[in-house]
C-alpha cells in the first residue's frame, strides 16, 4: 500500500523561510545590543582617563562614612587657611540618612553636606588659635555619636 495523499504532502512540505529569517534577525539584534553594551562598559575607564583631573587641593583629606570621620583629629596653624577635602564613600542606598554626611563646625560658621559617593572641599580662612569641634548630624546617631565627631586644633 502506498502512502496517503496527506502524508505525501506533509513529507514534501518545506519549512516557512520567513520564520528562520525572523529568528536570525532577532538573534542578530540581540547579539548587537549585548556586544554594544559590553564595548561601552569596557571603554568607560578610557573615557574617564581622558577627562582632565582637577588639581588636588593642599590640605588634609577626611573620609566621612557610616563609621565616622577618618581622621577625626585635624591640626592647623593660627592665621593660615586650611583646605579640607571631605570624601563620602557611602552609597545612596544606606538606610540611615540616604548616604548623606555633614561637616558642621558651628564656631567656624561652616555647615557643608556631602552627597553619597562624592567629595567636597571647604577652605577655612584665617583660623584663630583654639579647639573647634566638627560633627555630622545627618545620620548614625548624629552629634551624640562619638564616631561622628572630630576636633580641629589650631595652634599659634
Amino acid at each position: 500500500m502506498g502512502k496517503s495523499r496527506k502524508s505525501r504532502q506533509k513529507a514534501h512540505r518545506r519549512p516557512d523561510p520567513r520564520s528562520g529569517r525572523w529568528r536570525l534577525f532577532a538573534f542578530g539584534v540581540a547579539a548587537l545590543v549585548v556586544v554594544g553594551l559590553a564595548a561601552f562598559m569596557a571603554l568607560k575607564p578610557l573615557r574617564a582617563a581622558r577627562t582632565p583631573a582637577a588639581a588636588a587641593p593642599a590640605g588634609p583629606q577626611v573620609v566621612v562614612s557610616m563609621a565616622g570621620y577618618a581622621p577625626a583629629r585635624l591640626s592647623a596653624r593660627a592665621g593660615e587657611d586650611l583646605t579640607v577635602t571631605l570624601v563620602n564613600p557611602d552609597s545612596r542606598f544606606h538606610t540611615d540618612g540616604g548616604g548623606w554626611h555633614q561637616f558642621r563646625a558651628e564656631a567656624l560658621n561652616v555647615d557643608m553636606k556631602i552627597p553619597p559617593s562624592s567629595q567636597r572641599t571647604v577652605t577655612l580662612r584665617n583660623l584663630q588659635a583654639g579647639t573647634y569641634e566638627f560633627y555630622c548630624d545627618v545620620c548614625c546617631g548624629g552629634k551624640e555619636n562619638p564616631a561622628m565627631r572630630g576636633v580641629l586644633e589650631v595652634t599659634g
